[in-house]
């Protein structure tokens, strides 16, 4: 889940970045952003086939719309869906936490 949620907020830096090139880079720097984000989305659905929690499915959904918006050149809603999701996979974080507290493990 951490590393799902730090490669979510690379993907915040990404766009961030890429909100300021121009022509040819801008354009490259999409192909390389939607390919991240593809990789993203991989740990999600692993994540979500392993333990099933709906977090995961909601931050799949963001990534997706993340991917969308920032095709249509909608980088700051782009933003906006990642840090949906990555509230999302913090939603998750905590269940675990208290998963663990429950269990006599912390």
């Amino acid at each position: 889940m951490e590393r799902i949620k730090s490669e979510l907020i690379i993907a915040a830096k990404l766009l961030e970045f890429i909100i300021d090139l121009k022509g040819d880079e801008r354009s490259g720097a999409s192909k390389l952003f939607r390919w991240y984000l593809d990789a993203v989305m991989g740990e999600i659905n692993i994540a979500h086939n392993v333990i099933g929690r709906q977090d995961f499915l909601q931050a799949g959904e963001k990534v997706t719309a993340a991917i969308e918006q920032a095709q249509q050149g909608r980088f700051e809603e782009a933003i906006r869906q990642v840090s949906e999701a990555i509230s999302a996979v913090a939603s998750s974080g905590q269940w675990a936490m208290q998963v663990l507290k429950d269990s006599g493990f912390l």
